[in-house]
């Protein structure tokens, strides 16, 4: 149950979240990272700077 009411734009943050998360599977296998802005799933300094100028 919420504390508060979810109207206007508590609503529509709200279903995006749920349209998010309905696609997730979860799973027993470990945890593993992965850098999606790169082809070798690696974090850059430059990967995620040119993410964030863009």
């Amino acid at each position: 149950q919420f504390r508060r009411a979810l109207v206007g734009e508590r609503w529509a943050a709200w279903m995006h979240l749920v349209r998010r998360l309905i696609d997730v599977q979860l799973s027993d296998q470990p945890d593993s990272m992965q850098w999606k802005l790169t082809k070798n799933e690696v974090f850059t300094v430059k990967s995620f700077y040119i993410y964030l100028i863009n």
